[in-house]
């Protein structure tokens, strides 16, 4: 079995036990070029799906962290803000209706969103920007 990259000479004898081999000859395998080659490249690829998955993760978080932050405290404070405003007569009224007809939460399907929740999830968004930039820092200093 002659190939570009490795000689028989330099396999394992696999002519006695099946299941053991002698650790030197395995340890000539581990080391050769074409299979040190291969492990780089496996680790190469590897290494570079989880900083392009990570990565793609931590600039969608960043985008909708702030989003969802400022539309949840937003909503959660505009009630008491139109309450506070001190105007008399028909504008009075309005700002009362007004401040009435903004929704406690809103459903979707079977999802009820409040403010809470969205301040809840702006959180969790910036969490997991935390996260993805820790385990890029991990992956690219990993060596």
């Amino acid at each position: 079995m002659d190939t570009l990259t490795s000689k028989t000479s330099e396999l394992p004898d696999r002519t006695g036990d099946a299941g053991r081999y002698d650790r030197t000859a395995w340890r000539n395998v581990a080391t050769h070029p074409a299979m040190t080659a291969v492990t780089g490249a496996t680790r190469l690829v590897s290494r570079g799906l989880v900083l392009f998955v990570f990565s793609f993760v931590e600039i969608i978080a960043e985008l909708l962290a702030p989003i969802v932050l400022v539309f949840g405290i937003g909503w959660a404070v505009l009630p008491s803000i139109i309450s506070v405003a001190g105007t008399e007569g028909q504008a009075r009224e309005f700002l009362t209706t007004l401040g009435q007809a903004i929704p406690k939460e809103i459903h979707l399907g079977r999802t009820a969103i409040t403010p809470l929740s969205l301040i809840v999830d702006g959180v969790f968004l910036v969490a997991v920007v935390a996260l993805c930039r820790t385990v890029q820092t991990l992956a690219c200093t990993n060596d």
